[in-house]
């Protein structure tokens, strides 16, 4: 058993040596962590015993994220392994502007479905948000614009024969 004082100044113990290696893997403590041995007067660094020798040969495994695991880190925001939905996301967006929203509405709808496609096979691509934002909004702004544009041509034609 092992009492070990943190770098906060704060003593901690007794710890067994099975801990002391598990932080030692963790990143946790390093070689010049001062411990003091049950057996012992004064305070030694981590490194000088022999008992943890061998957990300082091998590399420190850090706890990453389950993002950074799975290797979605940067993907899981911006879905560069997966353009479809990328660029659905993107269409969607300036699907909103007026002129320009049926066909850029329409485009993101279309590239939704195939960014929603492309992520089932390959789900380590992403974008499942991005595809669905462009779906969604995609599908509102461009079908919505579409069903305007019918409308106002019904309308023109209604007043066309009325004169």
């Amino acid at each position: 058993m092992y009492k070990i004082l943190a770098s906060d100044g704060q003593e901690y113990g007794p710890i067994s040596t099975e801990k002391i290696k598990l932080w030692i893997s963790e990143g946790r403590v390093e070689k010049k962590t001062p411990v003091m041995p049950d057996d012992a007067n004064d305070w030694v660094f981590l490194e000088t015993l022999p008992d943890f020798a061998e957990a300082f040969a091998a590399p420190p495994t850090m706890n990453a994220p389950t993002a950074a695991k799975s290797g979605n880190g940067l993907n899981a925001m911006i879905p560069y392994k997966n353009i479809r939905a990328l660029a659905a996301y993107y269409f969607a967006i300036f699907s909103i502007i007026p002129i320009l929203g049926m066909p850029l509405g329409l485009t993101g709808f279309v590239l939704g479905v195939l960014g929603l496609r492309y992520r089932t096979k390959n789900p380590a691509a992403g974008g499942q948000i991005h595809a669905w934002i462009g779906i969604v909004l995609g599908g509102l702004c461009g079908f919505g614009y579409l069903a305007l544009i019918i409308l106002l041509f019904i309308a023109a034609l209604a007043k066309h024969r009325i004169h």
